[in-house]
Parts: structure tokens; sequence; C-alpha cells
């Protein structure tokens, strides 16, 4: 009886141990900007990744952007061309930035606020300042949302997905798909000098093969609960690559003065097969063992 305790003891913590120990997480991308210069690094690299602008001028080398009247695209591409983060079953992709908006305005009714993760093809990759987002079929998803003291667009957290058209990025919101919403408008929105993180995660359904998408917004008093946040599974997902990250604030009317970067991160997290077999060997040795003590 002690004998067959000690085996069942074994498996179990065995089992548990597996589960625990259940993925490997590759970054992609790491930044602070510590050493003030946003164009050092390489994508993919696990550490800094550069940084482009549309206005080069507008984005100091510690990431500050200083907004002009017209909008201001910036990105990085954490990822190397022609090897994007491609998600295996069961993958997940996570995309964290951090910022401090100023000159927050009152209120807008925009959805002029805009973020992407997505797949950008050869041809339209950026590789300097003072760049014009090229016309290509992009894949992927972006934010088109509501920046103001107080949130006044009907859908300020709108998670939108790429159409498929051949078209610029995100200059233009009729080149995506309405997805589903997350905020209320007449809520609190961005308060000058605080911190808010966006946070990008994608899960590749094992099973089905759906794209689980969380799309969030955090910071002190934002929407009223200090989030923003959407969850959509997309059962005709147009693929599982990404290697890009943008920003797209469309003027500083209807935005900020400016935006200080703080942390970006890109990760990779994917189940290890190895780790599930082992958890299910150990379920089958307590199966096994049950069966025997009868």
């Amino acid at each position: 009886m002690k004998r067959f305790n000690s085996i069942l003891l074994g498996l179990t913590v065995g089992c548990a141990c597996a589960i625990s120990l259940h993925a490997t997480d590759t970054i992609y991308a790491y930044d602070t900007w510590a050493d003030g210069n946003r164009t050092s690094g390489t994508p993919g690299g696990g550490g800094d990744t550069p940084w482009y602008a549309s206005t080069g001028t507008a984005l100091s080398g510690s990431m500050v952007a200083t907004l002009p009247t017209g909008s201001l695209t910036f990105l990085t591409y954490f990822a190397a061309d022609g090897s994007p983060i491609t998600l295996a079953p069961g993958g997940e992709i996570k995309v964290t930035w951090t910022f401090t908006p100023f000159g927050v305005n009152a209120n807008n009714t925009s959805q002029n606020f805009a973020l992407g993760v997505v797949d950008t093809p050869t041809a339209a990759l950026a590789s300097a300042d003072n760049f014009t987002t090229a016309s290509a079929v992009y894949s992927g998803y972006s934010m088109y949302s509501n920046m103001g003291r107080t949130l006044g667009n009907g859908n300020p957290w709108l998670l939108k997905k790429w159409s498929g058209i051949t078209s610029d990025f995100l200059g233009h919101q009729g080149n995506w798909t309405p997805l589903v919403n997350g905020a209320t408008s007449g809520q609190t929105g961005y308060t000058p000098g605080v911190s808010y993180t966006y946070v990008f995660d994608a899960v590749r359904d094992a099973s089905t093969g759906n794209l689980i998408i969380n799309s969030t917004m955090t910071g002190t008093g934002l929407n009223g609960v200090g989030f923003m946040t959407t969850t959509y599974t997309d059962t005709t997902p147009a693929g599982y690559t990404f290697d890009t990250f943008c920003v797209r604030p469309a003027g500083s009317a209807s935005t900020a003065s400016s935006l200080n970067t703080t942390f970006f991160e890109a990760e990779y997290i994917v189940p290890e097969p190895s780790t599930f077999m082992l958890a299910g060997l150990g379920l089958l040795g307590l199966v096994g063992l049950r069966r025997a003590r009868r």
C-alpha cells in the first residue's frame, strides 16, 4: 500500500511539473532606449530594434514623438524580413508598448490614434526616416481608437482586420474591417503625464486554427475601470505571421502634443510537445496503477 501511494505521488508530482513547464518564450525585441539611439539593433535579435518615422525630426533618439499638426507614423520591425513570428498550432505572439502622452486634447469624436500589428511584405518595408508607407497587401490587425481626456467616439477602442486589398498601411480606415469595440464613449480617456501600456496578444488555437486575439490598453482611470480591452476569435485568419508594430497619431489636435515611449517588447510563446507528452504519460500511468490496484 505504501509503495503504491509513493508511486502515485511521484506520478502526480510529475504531471504537475510537466503542466507547469508548458512553454518556451522567445524574445524577439526588448528596448528601453537607455542608449538614446532609436535606430540601433537588429530585428529579431532579442534586444533593440530600429524605429523609423515618417517625419524623422519629430521622433527623438530616446523615442519622444513630438506630434505635428498633420499625421505622424512611426514603426519598428521586431522580426527580420523573411523570418517573421509565425505561429505554430498553440503558439502565441505578445507585443507590449508602454508610453506617456503629454498635451492630451480635452475631447474629440475621431479615431485618430491608430496602432497596428501586421506582417509587412518585403516591397513595403521602410529602411530609413522620412518614408512614405507603401501600398501593399498587409496582413494583421489594428486598433482605431479615440484619444482625448474624455473618450468621445462611439467606438473609442475598435479592433479591425486588414481587408485584403492593396493599399497603404494605417493611413485609411477603409482598408480595415471592423471587428469589435472595447470601450465606452463618455468615460475617462488619457491623462497627460500618466503611463499607459498597450498589449496585443494573439494565440493560434491548436485544434481549430482560429486566431484568438486580445487587444488591451491599461492605465489609471482609463475607460472608468483602468483599461480598455477587446477579445475576438478570428475563424478565418489571413495568416499567422507578424513582424511589424506601428503607431499613427493623426495630428496633435485630436491626439496629444507628444508621446514618450518608454518600453517595447515582442515575444513568441510556444508549447513544448515533449512537455505535453510527459504529462500524458503521467496521467496514463495513474490510470494504469488504479486499475492494477483494483
